[in-house]
C-alpha cells in the first residue's frame, strides 16, 4: 500500500508489533490523520512507559515505512474544514499525560477517539458507537497481520473498520 491508496482526510488507527515473535494483543498504538498524497499526514502517538510519557506527533509522508508497522485501519472521514480542529483534539491531553492514571498508548488512542464521538460543529466525526467492539476488531486484525509485520513483509495492509460507518 502507499499514500496514494489512502482516502484524503481519513483517520486511521496505526498498530505496531513490539517483539519478534509477536505476542497476541501486544501492540504499540497510534493515530494517523491522512491529508492527501502530496502532503502525507500527521502521526500521533506516545513514547515512554509508566508515568514517563511524551507526546510524539509529527507530519510524515513515510507512515508506511514505520519500523514494525502492522498497518493502518481507517476509522473515520474528517471534513476538510475540520482537519485543524481534529489536530487540536488529538493534542488535548499532551500536557497532562503523566497525571493520567493507567495511561498507555492504547488507552490514549481510545480517549482521543472518545472526543471524536461527541458532536463538533454539528457533526459526529467518529461514527462508531461501541469503542470496546472497535478495540476487539483492531486486536483481531492486528493479530492476523502481526507476524507479517515482524518479518518485515511488504506491502503493509490497510483495513476499513466494519464498525465505523465507512
Amino acid at each position: 500500500m502507499s499514500l496514494a491508496d489512502l482516502e484524503p482526510n481519513s483517520l486511521h488507527v496505526v498498530l505496531h508489533v513490539r517483539s519478534h515473535p509477536p505476542k497476541a494483543n501486544d501492540f504499540h498504538w497510534g493515530l494517523y490523520l491522512h491529508r492527501d498524497f502530496e502532503a502525507g499526514g500527521t502521526k500521533y502517538h506516545l513514547k515512554g512507559a509508566d508515568k514517563r510519557w511524551l507526546a510524539d506527533h509529527g507530519t510524515t509522508r513515510g507512515v508506511f515505512k514505520s519500523f514494525l508497522l502492522i498497518g493502518l485501519c481507517q476509522v473515520a472521514r474528517i471534513p476538510s474544514g475540520l482537519m485543524k480542529d481534529v489536530d487540536a483534539m488529538f493534542r488535548t491531553y499532551d500536557h497532562q499525560l503523566n497525571e493520567m492514571p493507567g495511561l498507555t498508548c492504547r488507552t490514549w488512542v481510545f480517549r482521543v477517539l472518545e472526543l471524536l464521538q461527541k458532536p463538533h460543529s454539528g457533526q459526529v466525526l467518529l461514527e462508531c458507537n461501541d469503542l470496546t467492539s472497535l478495540e476487539y476488531e483492531l486486536l483481531s486484525w492486528g493479530n492476523a497481520n502481526a507476524l507479517a509485520a515482524a518479518d518485515c513483509q511488504q506491502p503493509r495492509p490497510t483495513h476499513r473498520s466494519d464498525l465505523c460507518g465507512l
